[in-house]
């Protein structure tokens, strides 16, 4: 996380700049554009920080994301993580998705993660996160649009700094609107 120069970042009403940075990267999970894997089991890359101790909630995840049955064939939770050889590009970023399932944050960062992906894989990750992620603050940095359509609020950068923020169907019906100069409309 950088410091910021002038202004303030704040997420449910707290500044940002008051909490602990420990205390922040703990309430925070990242799903990345790129997804990350270490050299260990698969156990290892699911939970790297070992926080689950029952197995049942890590097969659950991965069920929740469509993994099960391949980590299974694989050998299950102790076999080496060969990601490229294991996974598909989609399949990598629905891994992360069950690693993020796992983490007990109340703040999740999607960058993109759904760019290199196809259409049913970013439905279908859109529903989890959706239905899993619900009571969480979801920030979503997208240029697929309808990646973020049905969040309840969407803000515009431009060169690095806010230009706008609002609602997605208020957005929309702005004439002015640059986030519907995006859309084309």
């Amino acid at each position: 996380m950088l410091e910021i120069n002038n202004g303030s970042v704040t997420i449910d009403g707290v500044d940002l700049s008051t909490i602990p940075r420990k205390v922040l990267r703990n309430c925070l999970t990242v799903i990345p554009q790129e997804p990350i894997f270490l050299k260990g089991t698969i156990r290892e890359n699911i939970d790297p920080l070992n926080l689950e101790e029952n197995d049942s909630v890590i097969e659950e995840a991965l069920i929740r994301v469509g993994l099960w049955s391949i980590v299974a064939d694989a050998g299950g939770l102790d076999m080496p993580m060969e990601a490229e050889d294991l996974l598909s590009h989609g399949q990598r970023q629905l891994f992360c998705l069950a690693r993020a399932m796992l983490r007990p944050s109340t703040i999740l960062l999607i960058d993109e993660a759904t760019a290199s992906v196809d259409l049913q894989t970013e439905r279908f990750m859109q529903k989890i996160i959706s239905d899993h992620f619900n009571d969480y603050t979801v920030i979503a940095v997208a240029h697929r649009l309808e990646t973020i359509r049905h969040f309840d609020g969407i803000a515009v950068l431009e060169n690095g700094r806010f230009v706008e923020f609002g609602e997605p169907d208020a957005l929309l019906a702005d004439e002015g609107s640059k986030f519907k100069a995006l859309w084309g409309l």
